[in-house]
């Protein structure tokens, strides 16, 4: 993805937003036991994980790397003892004592970015021969597409008038909401009103639960996953809709190189 693709007009209520979920970021921490020297942020925005990392487990080192130099100048002012980049061969660090943390990147990888990136960006991620590569985004199990979503939810949803501008948005974009992944594709969006331009186009569920494990090369394992749905998503959901998430929507896996 270049520099300049989907800008964020509001960055602070978008920095906001993702420190929401940093402890739901941090879940790989108590799950690694191989001993590493340095943990690396993939898409590291304004620092704030690394920040709250190195707060807790000193004992490792640091790394964010960034495609945009407007994030790694911020993150080089936020944390200024870790090392942080916008150009991947700059990163020298060694990569088989090393954790490769991918945090909500993958959805906007594969919103953005045409074949031959989002080829290179798993090039980077499973081939660099990093002791751990741990993933979180949002993600689908195969098949939801063709699952019919409950009329009734869908009532609820267009019965919102709040939220009426936003659905005839996502539904201009996306087409009608008849399925459980259109259902569950503008639930997870709709509240995202300070960069709505952005996030409506955006696909959220670009790869699905499936399309992902079949990716993981054989040189490595799985040592955790957990496809769940985030508390505050069903929480948001349930208040401003009644509508009770049963699908899964975010996934969480380890990856240990054998």
């Amino acid at each position: 993805m270049e520099p300049g693709k989907a800008q964020i007009t509001d960055l602070s209520g978008y920095l906001y937003r993702m420190q929401k979920s940093m402890i739901d970021k941090m879940f790989f921490i108590d799950k690694i036991f191989e001993p590493i020297e340095y943990i690396v942020d993939f898409g590291c925005a304004n620092g704030e994980l690394i920040k709250m990392l190195q707060y807790y487990f000193d004992e490792y080192k640091y790394a964010g790397y960034d495609i945009s130099e407007k994030m790694i100048e911020a993150a080089k002012k936020n944390v200024p003892e870790a090392e942080f980049c916008s150009d991947w061969s700059s990163l020298r660090i060694p990569f088989d004592r090393s954790l490769l943390n991918i945090s909500s990147v993958i959805h906007e990888v594969y919103s953005y970015c045409g074949e031959a990136e989002i080829e290179l960006f798993w090039k980077r991620a499973l081939q660099s021969g990093f002791q751990y590569v741990t993933i979180r985004d949002m993600m689908l199990s195969d098949g939801s597409e063709f699952q019919k979503a409950s009329a009734e939810d869908i009532l609820k949803i267009r019965q919102n008038g709040r939220y009426a501008s936003h659905l005839a948005d996502y539904e201009r974009v996306w087409g009608a909401i008849e399925s459980e992944r259109d259902l569950i594709h503008y639930l997870l969006k709709y509240s995202y009103t300070e960069n709505w331009e952005r996030e409506v186009t955006e696909d959220y569920l670009g790869l699905s639960v499936e399309g992902l494990m079949s990716l993981i090369p054989d040189n490595y394992r799985v040592t955790y996953c957990e496809h769940y749905t985030l508390p505050f998503i069903a929480w948001q959901v349930k208040k401003d809709f009644d509508i009770e998430i049963k699908t899964p929507t975010h996934f969480k896996i380890i990856l240990e190189r054998k």
